[in-house]
Parts: structure tokens; C-alpha cells; sequence
């Protein structure tokens, strides 16, 4: 933290969060504080701002910014803004970068040059648990820094992967860092702080919701070389996570899966979209083994590593995780828990076996429901505020929904945008949660705007 970061925090409640408004600001002003004390019509200048901004640049004072130094203080919290020596410059490349980041931990793993993220859905199977854990301890123990986001599934096993290979990860979470959201991986996110580092762009006690995750996932993307995709359905937040390294020109990986199940259905589609596919850490270190990376421990790269032994060490991957707390698989916590096998005797068997055999013949008589349309005016509105933080192209994109479904041809007719700026616009609008991609190149609205 140094002499510029209230006034970055300031810049922060001004903009909000996962705004492209910062980087107008930054091509004006180079110190945050010369913004702070610039006349209102030199603020304007910027050509970013909306009437609720142009209040708020009449009205809001550093108290709450100082406010905010304070509980971190408090908290044991460093805060590491724009500027800053430990800000990743990889991650002040990309479009709308987080003004200031919450940091406890180690802050200079932020910068490190070789950092990959692992993603896949909360609702893992066990072998996608399993390829996320050996993915994660295979990265790390050739001395890559591993980043994820800290949720159920395939992120909490990417971290457990690094721990037990005593490397380093980084956990990215979708709120304040005081924000009492998934106690049960507390004791893995103490672990972190050992070598790695749990950050947010929240301040301490901000609340999660439905849009601060998927606004969280550029950042998990923004600070890594790549992305490995480990399971994802088709609406998977993972899939977000790998459009928006997409826009910041970072690779994105995927591990094929069986093309009958769904949880296979997003990495798959990837691949098809030109991911490349990845089935052990071999393939990554190979892939990154010519690049030239300046601060990359070479002497890591492409070397063999040692695969954890799962059968040898059953007892942490299938019973209790690494810091005494139920691993999930197979209990009743875990929402497609591990069936046991039939012990008792044939007779029990197929007794069951009639029972489903009668249970499907009884479905087969129902008469399928026809899906319930959800009109325009049934779809969940968004403020205006929220509206006005969107950039100009974003809000042109949702202006030209006069259906909930529009193909991206009929986006380029409405709007005028070229088809990569109607992209530009659609990834911001994933990212917020407003928009969602479809087949077929066609894309959904998910909520209504007061307009």
C-alpha cells in the first residue's frame, strides 16, 4: 500500500467493480490523486461517465475509501492497487482490470510468470475431482503457481492438488475476504496463506452474489498464462472463465470427456472451438516448454514429475481431505455422491432391477411437458445503475433484444458493431450475468433493463 491507494479506493466506489471505466481514466491520468484533485470538467474529459457518475464525482468523499484501509488493517489485509510493484502487469493488460486487489498471504506470488488456472464445475464427478487434484499437484510440483476460485468441485481439488505438492496457489473468491462464504474450505484457505495467497477485488466484508463470481473469473483467467478446463456443462461458469481468457489472448485447455455425459458437454464444446485438448500435466509443460518467459524456472519445465498415488494414498482423496475435513465423495453432502455396490444377494438385485424397469414403463406413459416460455416481461430486471455501468456497445447489444433469443447476424444488423466488437460486448454481458451463449451462434437474455 503506498501515499496513492485511498485514492484508488476512492476510484474503486466511484466506478464499481469489473469496469472498463478504469482504463479511460488511466489514459488520462497516470496518479490516481491527480484524478482525485482534477477539476470536474478534466474528470469529464475522461468520456466515460454516466449522470449517476457525474453525482457521485460532486458527492463522494474519501471517508469510506480510508473506511476501507482501516478494516484491513484490522484484518491483517494488504492492499495491492494499480501501480502498485506487486500488481501483476499481465492482469492490468486486460479489458476492465480490477482497480485494486484484497490481499492475505504471500504478495508477491501475484506476479508470478508462470501461473495456470484450473476450472470445472462445483458438481464434479470423482474423476473429475481426481484429473483436478493430479492436474494441480503436477503443475505445482513443477513450480507453477496454480490459480482457481476456491469453490466446491473441480476448484477446491485444483488447490488441494498444489498444497499436497508444497507449491503454490492462488485462491480468487467471488467476495470479501471477511465474508463468511463456504466455511467448510476455511482450513484449505489458512493452508494457502503458507506459500500462496487468497485474494479478491472486494473489500473485506462485501457480500458474494449472483454476478461477483462470474465478474471474479476474468481475474482468474487475467493472471494466468492459461486455462484447464476439467468438467463444465453447457451453462458452467467455467465456460465464462474461458471466453474471457479468449479476450485477453491467454490459452485455454481442456480435458475431453465422454460425449454422453454432460458434464463433458462444455470441454468438449471447447475443443471443437479450438481449445487445446489436454489429458496429463505433460501436455502443459510441453506446450509453455519454448516459451520464453522472463522469471520462468526453466529448470522445471518439461522435467517429469512424480504423479501422486492415489491407490497409496486412497485414504485422502476418498475419506478426509487434507486438512481433516470430509472430502465430499461419496457422502451425503456431495450432490452426485458415489452409489455403493450391491452386496447382498441376486434376488435383491433383481428386485431392484424390476422395480426401475416398472418405474420406466410408468414414465413412458406420461405425457411429456412442453417447456414454459418465459416472455421478456417475466424475465428478472436490473437497475439502472447496473444499466449505466455497462460500456456503450453493451448497452447497444441489450437494446437490440427485442426477443430473449437473437443470432449474432441479427446483433450486427440492430447494432451496427462489427462481429468482434458484438463479442467484446456479449463476453461483458457473461461476465455480468445478463447474457448467456447459446448454439448456433446465438445468444440469451437473461434479465430485463429499466431503462
Amino acid at each position: 500500500m503506498n501515499n496513492q491507494t485511498v485514492y484508488w479506493l476512492w476510484i474503486q466506489q466511484l466506478i464499481g467493480y469489473a469496469s472498463n471505466k478504469i482504463t479511460k481514466i488511466l489514459d488520462k491520468f497516470t496518479f490516481a490523486e491527480d484524478f482525485h484533485r482534477a477539476s470536474l470538467e478534466e474528470k469529464l474529459s475522461c468520456g466515460c461517465f454516466s449522470k449517476n457518475d457525474i453525482y457521485r464525482l460532486e458527492n463522494l468523499s474519501l471517508d469510506t475509501a480510508f473506511s476501507i484501509i482501516r478494516r484491513c488493517e484490522e484484518c491483517g489485509i494488504d492492499i495491492v492497487a494499480i501501480g502498485d510493484s506487486a500488481y501483476p502487469q499481465r492482469l492490468a493488460n486486460i479489458p476492465a482490470p480490477p482497480v485494486a486487489l484484497f490481499v492475505k498471504g504471500n504478495t508477491e506470488v501475484l506476479t508470478d510468470e508462470f501461473s495456470v488456472a484450473i476450472v470445472g464445475t462445483r458438481s464434479a464427478t470423482p474423476g473429475g475431482r481426481k484429473n483436478a487434484f493430479e492436474f494441480g499437484y503436477g503443475l505445482a510440483k513443477n513450480g507453477v503457481t496454480v490459480v482457481s476460485g476456491g469453490a466446491l468441485g473441480v476448484d477446491t481439488y485444483s488447490h488441494k492438488g498444489a498444497l499436497q505438492a508444497d507449491g503454490k496457489t492462488i485462491c480468487v473468491l467471488g467476495c470479501g475476504l471477511e465474508y463468511k462464504y463456504l466455511s467448510e474450505n476455511d482450513g484449505m484457505k489458512r493452508e494457502i496463506l503458507r506459500k500462496g495467497a487468497v485474494i479478491s477485488e472486494y473489500p473485506p466484508d462485501y457480500p458474494s452474489s449472483r454476478i461477483t463470481f462470474p465478474k471474479r473469473n476474468r481475474i482468474i483467467s487475467g493472471l494466468s498464462l492459461g486455462v484447464i478446463v476439467v468438467e463444465a456443462g453447457n451453462r458452467s461458469g467455467s465456460l465464462i472463465t474461458a471466453h474471457t481468457a479468449l479476450d485477453q489472448n491467454h490459452d485455454v485447455f481442456a480435458i475431453p470427456g465422454d460425449i454422453s455425459k454432460n458434464l463433458a458437454f462444455g470441454t468438449n464444446k471447447l475443443i471443437k472451438e479450438g481449445a487445446v485438448p489436454v489429458t496429463n500435466v505433460y501436455d502443459i509443460l510441453d506446450y509453455y516448454k519454448g516459451v520464453s518467459l522472463e522469471g520462468v524456472r526453466r529448470e522445471f519445465v518439461g522435467k517429469p514429475f512424480t504423479t501422486f498415488d492415489f491407490e497409496k494414498n486412497s485414504e485422502i482423496f476418498s475419506a478426509v481431505d487434507l486438512f481433516g475435513i470430509t472430502s465430499g465423495i461419496g457422502d451425503s453432502s456431495d450432490p452426485e455422491k458415489t452409489k455403493k455396490p450391491y452386496s447382498g444377494s441376486t434376488g435383491k438385485k433383481a428386485e431392484h432391477e424390476n422395480k426401475i424397469t416398472k418405474e420406466n414403463k410408468n414414465e413412458k406413459k406420461k405425457k411429456p411437458q412442453k417447456p414454459e416460455r418465459i416472455s421478456m416481461s417475466d424475465l428478472p430486471s436490473v437497475n439502472e445503475e447496473d444499466f449505466e455501468e455497462l460500456s456503450e456497445n453493451a448497452k447497444k447489444v441489450v437494446r437490440a433484444f427485442d426477443d430473449r433469443k437473437l443470432h449474432v447476424d441479427r446483433l450486427v444488423e440492430r447494432t451496427g458493431l462489427s462481429v468482434n466488437s458484438i463479442h467484446s460486448a456479449v463476453t461483458e454481458l457473461e461476465i455480468c450475468g445478463f447474457v448467456e451463449p447459446l448454439d448456433g451462434r446465438f445468444y440469451r437474455l437473461l434479465v430485463s433493463f429499466k431503462k
